[in-house]
């Protein structure tokens, strides 16, 4: 069963934000390429079957249930499906970043 994944403009502003705050670990080829690396990933495993990633526990505890996680190395990846069998990147974040305080820092800039 396939469905068709979409990134969001959203999606596209974390993942700057992320290969930004990881080129000060990586170096910058490092950084460009883990950024291509997580966008491949999930473009990969979302087309194959988005339901084998659970809600976000984080969201879910604010009663936000929409919202799946994809868990990969030290990253997560935040993703919606809708009922047309698309799958919406929203968010690229660190495994240990703070999905409330990110959304916070989205709702606020």
């Amino acid at each position: 069963m396939n469905y068709d994944v979409y990134l969001t403009e959203l999606s596209y502003k974390t993942l700057a934000t992320l290969t930004r705050y990881m080129n000060t670990f990586l170096g910058e080829d490092e950084a460009i390429r883990l950024g291509h690396q997580l966008v491949e990933f999930v473009s990969t495993k979302l087309a194959e079957n988005p339901l084998q990633f659970p809600i976000s526990h984080e969201l879910e505890t604010l009663g936000i249930t929409d919202y799946r996680v994809v868990l990969v190395d030290n990253y997560k990846i935040l993703f919606r499906l809708d009922e047309d069998k698309t799958s919406y990147v929203m968010a690229y974040l660190r495994q240990k970043q703070n999905t409330q305080e990110l959304l916070y820092q989205i709702m606020i800039g």
